[in-house]
């Protein structure tokens, strides 16, 4: 660890084990209370998102090594630290699969999709995707710190926009299992990737090792892939509003119609989907620590809201966030911090 880095981490980790400790705590006791079922819907919310966060960073680097890019190679191991997550990630899922009679609507219930919806057989499925994933992604980071492995980063690419599309549509579209949506998967990967662009700025806007020029790529990155996003939700939805067939406008009505759900909506259609090109269109902005960090951030959180509101209006009729949500958000950042700190620690000096 660089001596500018060190007070950084002296800093951090406490708050970090703090964070860790008192959510998941706090998530315990709120399992065992009278909402149960709410507790562990906040478990796949915070799954979802940091899963996305933790599995796209490690799919960055060879992504744009992938493409014959050089710029991102100072500050690549921020990125690749997200794969301290994998073993999180994994045990969240068994815990999902283990109580899914308590909070999913598939256990005992026979839907015209047949064994695809049984709940052993998804669970199982996107156990061994997940494996799959991390499982190559730590090989290929093992490759990489023996400068090695460049053949290994675009099938990781790969692997990663195919098992996340599998997460997508088991995990959020299968939540209602007469909901159809042919872009559910894609919409899901490629928006883990705008979740993980916007965490590895954020980044290497604390970071002293990023220069602006790396900032100014990640900051046009953000916005390039937050039109991404948006457009793949506009692909999503055009046809729903088109055709008007009940079997897709039941993802539409309770988000877009709804009256509690309408405005969290607009709150995520403004900050989420067009906030990056507002705030990040001016040069200054993209190459400010700063500025680049505080947008950042605030889009990292708007991004929270927008894998809850994902999940949520298929339970809950209003927008119902609290405890549950949070606390668990605040254990699942706090894991996800000791972990990329120690990962850092141990690799050594390099960023």
């Amino acid at each position: 660890m660089s001596t500018s880095e060190r007070p950084f981490a002296k800093l951090w980790l406490p708050l970090w084990l703090l964070l860790a400790v008192a959510g998941v705590a706090v998530w315990v006791v709120l399992l065992n209370g009278v909402e149960e079922p709410r507790a562990w819907r906040s478990l796949l919310i915070n799954f979802l998102f940091f899963t996305s966060l933790a599995g796209g960073m490690v799919v960055w680097p060879p992504l744009v090594a992938t493409c014959n890019g050089r710029w991102h190679v100072r500050v690549e191991r921020l990125a690749s630290a997200g794969i301290a997550f994998a073993l999180p990630s994994l045990a969240a899922l068994v815990l999902l699969w283990v109580a899914n009679g308590e909070w999913g609507p598939w256990r005992g219930i026979h839907y015209h999709q047949g064994i695809w919806l049984q709940p052993d057989f998804l669970f199982g499925r996107d156990l061994a995707a997940l494996l799959v994933f991390w499982g190559l992604g730590w090989y290929h980071l093992r490759q990489r710190r023996k400068g090695e492995g460049g053949g290994l980063g675009p099938v990781l690419v790969l692997i990663y926009c195919l098992v996340f599309s599998l997460l997508g549509f088991d995990l959020v579209m299968a939540l209602d299992p007469y909901w159809h949506s042919n872009l559910a998967g894609g919409y899901f990967f490629m928006s883990g990737l705008y979740i993980a662009i916007t965490c590895w700025a954020l980044l290497a806007a604390s970071h002293p090792a990023a220069e602006p020029d790396q900032l100014h790529d990640l900051g046009k990155l953000m916005v390039a892939f937050s039109l991404m996003t948006t457009y793949l939700m506009y692909a999503h939805l055009l046809p729903f509003w088109y055709e008007n067939l009940p079997r897709e406008v039941r993802f539409i009505v309770p988000r877009l119609h709804g009256r509690d759900w309408a405005p969290v909506s607009a709150f995520l259609l403004a900050l989420v989907y067009f906030g990056p090109l507002v705030l990040l269109l001016p040069i200054r902005a993209k190459r400010s620590r700063l500025a680049l960090g505080v947008i950042s951030l605030l889009v990292l959180c708007g991004l929270w809201l927008e894998r809850w509101w994902l999940v949520a209006p298929t339970f809950e009729q209003a927008p119902r966030l609290g405890l549950p949500e949070l606390s668990l958000a605040a254990g699942f950042a706090g894991i996800l911090g000791l972990g990329m700190t120690w990962l850092r620690r141990v690799e050594g000096e390099r960023p």
